[in-house]
């Protein structure tokens, strides 16, 4: 199930970025570069939690494919949940800043 959820998020993001015409980011350097940034804090934040047991992961709704100490679908969030932010932050800034003659 989890794993279903990732990936409607990040469908729809896609959606949004193509609907909307969206460029998140201005060179594929900058896209590589702020994914890995975004991955690393992620991947890093949720290890540590879930090495103190802060964080559980049971198992239901879990695909069971387990990385270190993590299940795939935590990596998969840490892609795609910055990426539906930042794409949805876009549209609504898009929306809201149209008639201000403030939009680039």
């Amino acid at each position: 199930m989890y794993l279903a959820t990732l990936v409607v998020f990040f469908a729809v993001a896609i959606w949004l970025e193509i609907k909307f015409h969206i460029h998140l980011y201005k060179t594929r350097k900058e896209r590589i570069l702020i994914t890995l940034i975004f991955f690393v804090i992620g991947v890093g934040w949720d290890s540590i939690s879930t090495i103190n047991k802060t964080w559980i992961y049971p198992g239901n709704g879990l695909v069971g494919i387990w990385i270190g100490v993590l299940p795939l679908e935590e990596y998969l969030f840490s892609l795609v949940v910055p990426f539906w932010i930042l794409t949805f932050y876009k549209v609504l800034e898009a929306k809201f800043m149209a008639g201000d003659g403030e939009r680039k």
